[in-house]
């Protein structure tokens, strides 16, 4: 997520990379999908205290409601259903989907990604 941001910004920023690859597959515990806090992460990017105040608590909402209904829950262990063969053909989707989310949230405070 946060290599979309910052490709998007024309920026390169490898130690931040690294430090949000701990949230990777729900903190490497099967946690809260990683999907959803990288997205948190890439909206704090762009304006951290729209992103606190609006941008993140939508985002959340968004994926509770969409990915509950599908997986019945948003962490890792809910998505993959103890599967981890899942993660090929479910997270993409999710990313993808996400991704779009996170743009239109971004666009209605006047920033592109």
């Amino acid at each position: 997520m946060i290599q979309v941001g910052l490709e998007a910004k024309q920026e390169e920023n490898p130690e931040l990379l690294d430090a949000v690859a701990g949230l990777c597959n729900g903190i490497h515990r099967g946690l809260c999908c990683g999907i959803l806090t990288g997205a948190a992460c890439l909206l704090s990017l762009y304006d951290k205290k729209k992103a606190a105040s609006f941008m993140i608590p939508m985002l959340v909402d968004w994926f509770e409601m969409t990915y509950t209904q599908t997986y019945e829950g948003i962490t890792c262990e809910d998505i993959l259903d103890q599967n981890s063969m899942n993660r090929l053909s479910r997270c993409p989707k999710i990313l993808e989907e996400t991704i779009i989310k996170c743009r239109e949230l971004l666009a209605g405070y006047g920033y592109a990604l």
